[in-house]
């Protein structure tokens, strides 16, 4: 399954998805990175609870969101309608590329992101990432970790064995390709709920 078929699959459940487990980590990126009047790109699922906090938190800036595919494109159209989210500009591109000149982000998150993806995909992902970020720009991820103790590991199990719930979410760690490509890392944490591991990176290019 790629990205974008994976994506429109979880889009019917995210937002709860989201709200239910990972919102502390959105309410989290918009504090850390300190967002009012940025340029912020944002990568995810197109129905991700998240986008609303980092866009208003990014009230007086530029925010954007990368899509995939037209029919994702569109989906995050119709979300961003049905919640109200104001000052969006919704961007489709084929994977994986940004459309925007070098060094153009203050910010830039990647959620629910990485752990959809190959590994094979992230030093050329993180290449990119890293082309679009200012100087001191910031880099956000949130995926799942690897798990270290059962729970965790019953999650991963869970995941492994029935893909028709995780849409082929799977732990992966992309800290190799960060120190690769020089994104120096300013927070990494692993925050549970109801046992599910997820990563909290803050980076700076």
């Amino acid at each position: 399954m790629n990205i974008e078929k994976s994506y429109m699959s979880v889009s019917g459940f995210f937002d709860l998805w989201v709200r239910l487990m990972e919102m502390e980590t959105r309410n989290m990126e918009a504090q850390d990175s300190g967002i009012n009047d940025s340029k912020i790109l944002i990568i995810s699922p197109p129905t991700d609870a998240g986008i609303k906090i980092l866009t208003q938190a990014n009230s007086n800036g530029e925010s954007h969101l990368l899509c995939f595919s037209d029919a994702l494109g569109e989906k995050a159209k119709q979300y961003s309608i049905k919640k109200k989210i104001n000052r969006l500009e919704i961007w489709i591109e084929p994977f994986f590329s940004v459309p925007f000149e070098d060094r153009y982000f203050d910010a830039i998150f990647a959620n629910c992101f990485f752990d959809f993806l190959p590994q094979g995909d992230f030093d050329d992902i993180v290449k990119e990432i890293k082309r679009s970020l200012k100087s001191k720009g910031l880099f956000f991820s949130v995926y799942m970790d690897m798990p270290l103790d059962a729970l965790g590991r019953t999650w991963e199990n869970l995941f492994s064995r029935f893909p028709s719930i995780s849409k082929g979410v799977r732990p992966v760690d992309i800290t190799p390709s960060l120190s690769k490509y020089g994104i120096k890392l300013k927070k990494d944490l692993t925050i549970k709920r109801l046992g599910f591991p997820m990563k909290y990176l803050m980076a700076e290019r």
